[in-house]
């Protein structure tokens, strides 16, 4: 749980955000039916705030088993993070904070690959979109515009103790959105 002060008095993003929250079930498309056991994972993001009328954030987020362990993280920038993040590091059920990840990413191709990288090489990923689920909305003065975008991360996480997470082929996301209302 943070809350993020914005740049202008009184506004404020108070956010809640759960990971590595193991779900299951299944969807049926047609004929196919996709069944969701044991490696499957949701999200419980949950967020309230007094927002400046434009605002931009960008966020990632994924959970996994990763060396018979839950493994997750939550990483990106909304408000002034000048005093702290909501970046962290899950792994075994414990939280290790990390500092500030910046990312890297071509500027009118959402799915050719991005490189984040933290302040504190705790976290050095290389995420390779496979989707970009593109989103826009225009009423009258109010505007959205997300790129809510799905691929896999590689890299590497180091726990506060300076264990090393190898991270392969974990299917994540990561959303950049605009917004105005």
């Amino acid at each position: 749980m943070v809350v993020t002060p914005f740049y202008e008095p009184f506004q404020f993003y108070h956010n809640y955000k759960v990971n590595c929250l193991k779900a299951s079930g299944k969807i049926k498309i047609g004929e196919k039916e996709i069944v969701f056991g044991d490696d499957a994972f949701g999200l419980l993001d949950w967020g309230r705030g007094i927002l400046p009328y434009t605002h931009t954030w960008w966020w990632g987020n994924g959970s996994a088993i990763i060396d018979g362990k839950n493994f997750g993280f939550n990483i990106g920038v909304f408000g002034d993070t000048t005093y702290a993040t909501e970046n962290v590091i899950f792994y075994d059920d414990k939280a290790h904070k990390l500092g500030k990840i910046s990312f890297q990413k071509d500027k009118k191709d959402y799915l050719k690959p991005w490189i984040f990288t933290s302040d504190d090489k705790r976290f050095e990923m290389t995420f390779t979109p496979i989707f970009d689920n593109h989103t826009q909305l225009f009423l009258l003065v109010a505007h959205n515009r997300c790129h809510q975008v799905f691929g896999h991360f590689n890299g590497t996480a180091v726990l506060d103790d300076g264990k090393v997470i190898i991270v392969k082929d974990m299917l994540a996301f990561c959303e950049i959105a605009k917004n105005r209302w």
